[in-house]
């Protein structure tokens, strides 16, 4: 076998630079200490939204006409509607009115004090008189304004509550300036509202510029206020784990350049921090414990026996390879993220890959060259005393019970799947806080008492003047009323309020004559007289375009649950281009409520996505890494089993998929295939030095699992901790932390050693002697195409052709040909979900050999499909990878020539049994898996033809058997599209290399090895990979990598 490195001599290069590469990383950490002060923290809506994502675009088209939505909500409150209408209250409100619109970045302040009521002029037809409510507190009697507060119905259930105790102040924002100066901008407001509050009267703070604030408080105080007692516990448990100061200290250090280097490039790489990437720190902590943890326990079982510089050796040679394969999985996993659509979440993703393996670099030569300075005890460590015997019990169990434990899991699974069906995707701000938070308090009052504290708008667009006609209007007024008729729906606002509003003016203050007018020109004439005032003009520009071309409905809601706020935002769009229909007039539906219930929809997007790439990533890396397909499959089911026991707790404790444990199940997986990959590599290395199955079970346990109890028992003390948090995710992350450890610990020592012992013709030691091996290449094909306008992932295909093709050679004659071809495809649909393809072709050759003339089928398939998934099965060709067009196993006989030139690798398919399975998670998202029973020939793989160059053997017979269960293929994809390029990441098996061919060699070979056999063995592959094809213009680019495991190229091998 041969290896692309050595982890012997890796080891030696690492000890042999250690002191230099070991200063090289520690000022690294200091280069990067000032950049990983965490000083500042950006929840803000450029945080989630990428600046040419469809809803932010929207966003921003509507903030142009009308300003932005995002606003602080002040509600002050009193015990009586006298007390808020007292003379001192009513001056309050207009003082800090004017003062907070004289703060910087503020654009307006809505209250009472700004609000305009609207009378008709006595004795004047036609006149109106609009002006403020509060026009002078201090000589305005205090009952009147209560009476025309209370008796307009914009503001009533709006500004001021139906009782007349509650009133609000909202302050809207400069949206391109407020989220750099926030904080002091907020702060600055409650410094104008808090100390000059009347006797009798509270304020409380709300909506979205407040809770984004909030959670960046709350993010930075759970650091200051946490991290301390983390670390406290995290060192104590580390000491009671291995009873030495030195090496507590040592992993500790080592903990602590990890979070500087990934900190530190987090910043570097331009990235903000928000309540995402405050689980960077915990990620990498957890990871760095846990690799850490297997350093130091092999350290002292190397010491044991030898010095320094051998334990370093043996320490890291034994730890390098599922170092780097737990680490690589998990930063890939992470990795995935990349492609989501928020931008807080791709940042997440890459920082956290980048991190991880910067702590893999550094556990793997800082923590052994710390060791060598640290004096070895005599003594043995408590992780050994009192975890090897209930551990090796425990390896017994699995040995002499496999079914139990598997039946067991099974339930565990079963049970975990009915709470996954309870699981809710929801982000509701104010229920994260206790329901004594100020935020929660502010909440209640505001969505009882007035309009609530979410929001969205309908935008309305049309030509010139078609937003002020009486049929656009008399829509609008009916839109509203079944806006209104929404459950959670507080208040619904627009011009057609104000229409009705001056109608009703305009006619004596009759209840009837709240109405649109039918007449045009009376509507055209009531809009330009209440607009012809100051007050009155900055109205309208608040609800309607001043060309009458471009409006808004309002629609305020009480807070609630994301899924919810998205329902109705979907369900007001729809009624809006309903009503709207044949108009010409557009709508479009965005504002702060469509923006974060639209997040959600991304961040779980962005989950499944990750998580499916994750579990393909995990089982190609374990693939390349033990360079066994079998053993990449073991990984599933205890891969699997700890992400459906987190999900479905999550779902029995009513805890939501929201924005702060959308990532639980990628960390979850990150954190389970470490324990996997390492239990797999060293019962496979027990196995290789002679020991039986049962006795590698029992090692591998014993020591990777008292490992990974280690760092859960550290991890989970530390952590624990969390459960004082007053911001609920918080909590809920260290608890879901802790039993991710758990559950991963006990698949690692019931679920991996119970199928090992159900399946040892498969993973039993004599099973893993008998396996043959062979070399990694690694090919990277890439294909420049100009011009090229075909969509990137799909093909058309056509119904028939007819081809016509020849070559010559000058020097083999026996290979000149004629080619015609005519191929015909038909498919049959039955159903809107089913599609039946049958096709195949007639070939005739004139050339100067036999078989002149062939019929075959290419394909008979069916295929069913349904909203996110589709099932393909019957007789086809397998095509894997985007270009797919040459591998390094081709063997082409100068007769089929013209066929491989011509028409290209898919000519050397052969139609074979075939299944497919393919889930979408989104549109441009999915995964398949492929599963081929039945091995058969390429078509140009034909070794037995006369004019092959490869018939090195004579006359041989073939002795392979097509339904041997080392013929089967399969594999698994995973597809994305990010912006114009398409990519996936796949991995595919072949089947195992065997005999194809036996032949008598005579002399001389038989002379010089008188007991060789001489086989010829097909050349087939198993690959980990991914390709990429991406359009700029009229420029195509398509590119393949490859890694081509058991790669078995012709030629002869001695058995």
């Amino acid at each position: 076998m041969s290896r692309i490195f050595s982890s012997d001599a890796l080891a030696s290069f690492i000890y042999r630079w250690r002191l230099p590469m070991t200063a090289a990383i520690i000022l690294g950490a200091l280069f990067c200490a000032p950049r990983a002060n965490i000083t500042k923290i950006d929840n803000d809506i450029t945080a989630w939204f990428a600046k040419d994502d469809p809803v932010y675009r929207d966003y921003e088209r509507f903030r142009e006409e009308f300003g932005g939505t995002r606003s602080l909500i002040v509600a002050l409150t009193a015990d009586s509607s006298d007390r808020l209408f007292s003379r001192d209250t009513l001056q309050f409100i207009e003082q800090v009115s004017g003062d907070i619109e004289r703060v910087d970045t503020v654009q307006r302040v809505d209250s009472l004090a700004s609000a305009t009521i609207v009378k008709a002029i006595p004795g004047q037809d036609g006149g109106l008189d609009v002006r403020p409510l509060l026009e002078n507190a201090a000589t305005q009697p205090p009952e009147e304004v209560r009476a025309r507060a209370l008796g307009d119905d914009l503001l009533r259930g709006d500004l001021v509550s139906e009782d007349g105790k509650v009133t609000a102040l909202v302050v809207s924002f400069d949206e391109d300036r407020i989220d750099k100066v926030r904080s002091g901008v907020i702060q600055q407001i409650h410094d104008i509202i808090d100390p000059r509050l009347p006797p009798g009267i509270r304020a409380y703070y709300n909506g979205s510029l407040e809770i984004s604030e909030t959670y960046n408080r709350i993010t930075l105080d759970n650091q200051r206020k946490f991290t301390p007692p983390i670390l406290l516990f995290t060192i104590l448990a580390i000491y009671a784990a291995f009873r030495s100061w030195r090496k507590t200290g040592v992993a500790m250090f080592a903990i602590l350049v990890s979070i500087l280097w990934s900190l530190g490039l987090y910043s570097f790489m331009g990235f903000s921090y928000n309540v995402l990437s405050s689980m960077l720190v915990p990620l990498v902590v957890v990871l760095a414990i846990a690799d850490d943890v297997h350093i130091m326990q092999h350290w002292d079982e190397a010491r044991r026996w030898g010095d320094n510089e051998a334990a370093f050796k043996h320490t890291v040679s034994r730890l390098a390879v599922p170092l780097f394969g737990a680490s690589a999985t998990t930063a890939l996993g992470m990795l995935s993220l990349a492609t989501s659509n928020v931008v807080a979440v791709r940042s997440f993703g890459i920082g956290s890959a980048v991190g991880i393996m910067v702590d893999f670099a550094v556990s793997l030569v800082l923590v052994p060259t710390l060791l060598t300075f640290v004096k070895p005890s005599s003594k043995v460590p408590p992780h050994e005393k009192y975890l090897v015997a209930p551990l090796q019990r425990v390896a017994r169990l699995s040995c002499s019970r496999p079914r139990l434990v598997l039946a067991g899991s099974l339930v565990v699974g079963l049970v975990a799947a009915l709470g996954i069906l309870r699981l809710r995707v929801d982000t509701n701000h104010i229920n994260f806080f206790a329901e004594s938070h100020p935020l929660g308090q502010s909440a209640r009052i505001i969505d009882r008492n007035l309009s609530g504290v979410y929001s969205f708008q309908l935008l309305l667009e049309g030509p010139p003047d078609s937003l002020n006609t009486p049929d656009a209007l008399h829509r609008i007024d009916r839109l509203q009323e079944k806006l209104r008729a929404f459950p959670h729906v507080r208040k619904v606002t627009s011009i057609a309020d104000y229409v009705k509003r001056i109608n009703k003016e305009l006619n004596d203050g009759r209840a009837e004559a709240n109405v649109i007018p039918s007449d045009a020109s009376m509507i055209a004439q009531e809009l330009f007289v209440f607009a012809m005032g100051g007050e009155g003009r900055h109205e309208l520009e608040r609800v309607v375009a001043s060309d009458y071309s471009r409006a808004q409905v309002n629609v305020k809601l009480q807070s609630m649950n994301s899924d919810i706020v998205l329902q109705h935002v979907e369900e007001a769009d729809r009624l809006a281009k309903e009503a709207f229909a044949g108009t010409g007039i557009s709508v479009l539906t965005t504002g702060s409520g469509r923006l974060f219930s639209t997040l959600d929809h991304y961040l779980v997007s962005s989950q499944m996505s990750s998580f499916g790439t994750a579990f393909v990533t995990v089982f190609g890396v374990i693939f390349i890494v033990f360079r066994s397909f079998r053993f990449g499959l073991l990984t599933i089911v205890p891969n699997v089993l700890p992400v459906l026991a987190v999900l479905g707790v999550m779902g029995y404790l009513g805890i939501s998929m929201n924005i702060a444990t959308v990532m639980v199940a990628s960390v979850a997986l990150g954190v389970v295939d470490d324990d996997t990959i390492h239990f797999i590599n060293r019962y496979r290395r027990e196995v290789a030095e002679g020991a039986s199955t049962d006795r590698a079970i029992e090692l591998a346990t014993t020591h990777e699992g008292r490992a990974s109890l280690t760092t859960a028992i550290i991890n989970s003390c530390g952590y624990g901790v969390l459960f004082l948090s007053e911001y609920k995710p918080t909590a809920w992350f260290g608890g879901l932390l802790a039993l991710t450890m758990a559950v991963a610990f006990l698949a690692e020592v019931f679920i991996l050693p119970a199928i090992i012992k159900l399946l040892p013709r498969f993973f039993g030691a004599d099973a893993l002697r008998r396996g043959s091996t062979a070399a990694v290449a690694v090919v990277v094909l890439a294909v420049l195409a100009w011009p090229s306008t075909a969509s990137a992932q799909t093909l058309p295909r056509p119904t028939g052709y007819v081809s016509v093709l020849g070559d010559w050679f000058p020097s083999r004659a026996e290979a000149r040909e004629l080619r015609s071809r005519l191929f015909v495809e038909e498919k049959v649909t039955p159903s809107p979900r089913v599609i039946v393809t049958v096709s195949g072709f007639l070939e005739g050759l004139v050339a100067s050999r036999p078989d002149v003339f062939i019929a075959r089928f290419h394909e008979a398939t069916v295929q069913l499909r349904f909203d996110r998934f589709d099932l393909y099965a019957g007789y086809g060709r397998v095509v894997w990878g985007r270009l797919d067009e040459l591998q390094p196993t081709d063997v082409i006989n100068p007769i089929d020539v013209s066929r491989f030139f011509f028409e290209g690798r898919s000519e050397a398919r052969l139609a074979v049994p075939i299944a497919r399975a393919r889930f979408f998670f989104k549109d441009d998202v999915s995964i398949e898996g492929v599963y081929v029973p039945v091995f058969r020939r390429g078509q140009f793989d034909q070794l037995d033809e006369s004019f092959s160059p490869f018939n090195i053997v004579a006359p041989a017979v073939p002795r392979y058997t097509s339904f041997e269960p080392d013929g089967a293929q399969g594999g698994a994809r995973f597809n994305a599209t990010s912006g114009r390029t398409d990519w996936s990441i796949s991995a595919y098996r072949g089947f195992e290399s065997f005999g194809l061919y036996t032949a008598a060699v005579g002399a001389p070979v038989m002379e010089r090895f008188p007991s060789l056999l001489v086989e010829e063995t097909f050349p087939r592959f198993t690959m980990i990979g991914g390709d990429v094809e991406t359009v700029a213009g009229a420029w195509a680019f398509r590119g393949e990598v490859a890694a081509f495991v058991r790669d078995s190229f012709q030629g002869l091998q001695p058995s």
